[in-house]
């Protein structure tokens, strides 16, 4: 059977290799597109409103102290994965478009600002509520495991995370990408995902406070991602190794770190929290914030990531295309085809 031919299933052709044909988009209301990347993100936030209130004893929380979390922790997810993706990813195209910034549904979101983010706004919540940090960073981080998995799978259909090269009957085949490549993006969502069962069964031996679970998420994340994101072809690289690597190994230490430090932390006692029912209002304002991402297309601005591929079809020889652009995002393009942003077929062709 010839690669990439097969019966078709939906979005994708299964075969001795896989074409990743998707639609990005669920279903419009009215004019706005719904994407399959944002639903992740909703689905995942979804899923954290339902696990602290199913914690909420533990917590000592009242309904409204759940709800306004939750507003809290959304807010810093998406902000600090915007900010990150901006100014670590994606400078190159934003330095000359800042008022395009708080435009998310062009695209651009990073995951380990996603985690910054919810870290910062954890970090927040626990002292508005006057809960111990760690009692929070614990509870949080199966949620955030399962968040930042879902991330991941919706990183596959909208083939914003690409892989190395490979010939394995797993390759994918992304529209505008050179070449089978290794799905990374499935690989590290389900080590996400498999975090998942390894830190219920922690917390059943070391309950929320002690900081262990923190550590083994740390450790756990940043580790297997290290390891998942060999076969990750980077858009961009920071002395000499890919950007997020840097803190995937940043993560890694921190968790060693956190259970080292905390291995011997006993169980806090929390003192309940005054309070009643979140107000239908704010019910209401939350689920508008969890619906935001839905209108985010993919992980990397659309303009800017279609501006990357090109330029790795420039490596492979397509002067003409070069010579031939005209317009007000060429100067983005002359860049990119001279390698100082590179998106090309192999790490071993790179231009140094």
């Amino acid at each position: 059977m010839e690669r990439g031919r097969g019966r078709r299933w939906g979005w994708i052709m299964l075969t001795l290799g896989i074409v990743l044909a998707p639609n990005p988009v669920m279903f419009h209301v009215g004019s706005q597109a719904l994407y399959w990347y944002g639903f992740a993100y909703t689905f995942g936030f979804a899923v954290m409103w339902l696990w602290l209130s199913s914690r909420r004893e533990r917590l000592g929380w009242a309904e409204a102290h759940v709800v306004d979390a939750c507003i809290v922790l959304v807010a810093g997810v998406i902000v600090g994965g915007r900010i990150l993706d901006v100014t670590l990813y994606e400078w190159e195209w934003y330095r000359g478009r800042a008022w395009e910034i708080p435009m998310l549904w062009k695209g651009g979101m990073a995951s380990h600002g996603v985690l910054l983010g919810g870290v910062a706004a954890a970090i927040l919540v626990a002292k508005r509520t006057r809960t111990p940090v760690f009692v929070l960073l614990d509870e949080l981080a199966c949620p955030a495991a399962i968040v930042l998995g879902l991330g991941r799978i919706g990183n596959l259909i909208e083939g914003g995370v690409i892989g190395t090269p490979t010939n394995m009957p797993w390759g994918v085949e992304i529209p505008g990408v050179h070449g089978f490549r290794h799905p990374v993006s499935l690989y590290d969502g389900l080590k996400n995902l498999v975090l998942v069962p390894m830190l219920l069964a922690v917390m059943r031996r070391r309950p929320a406070g002690t900081g262990i679970a923190t550590g083994v998420f740390s450790l756990g994340y940043g580790g297997l991602r290290f390891l998942a994101d060999q076969f990750r072809d980077y858009e961009s690289s920071l002395f000499g190794m890919g950007a997020g690597q840097w803190f995937n190994l940043a993560m890694a230490a921190i968790g060693i770190a956190i259970l080292v430090a905390r291995r011997h932390a006993r169980i806090l006692r929390i003192e309940p929290l005054s309070g009643g029912p979140a107000p239908l209002w704010r019910k209401a304002f939350l689920v508008g914030l969890m619906l935001v991402p839905l209108g985010i297309p993919t992980s990397w601005t659309t303009s800017y990531i279609e501006l990357k591929r090109e330029a790795g079809a420039f490596s492979r020889g397509s002067a003409e295309a070069l010579i031939a652009c005209s317009g007000p995002d060429c100067t983005t393009v002359h860049r990119l085809a001279r390698g100082l942003v590179y998106l090309g077929p192999s790490r071993a062709n790179r231009p140094g």
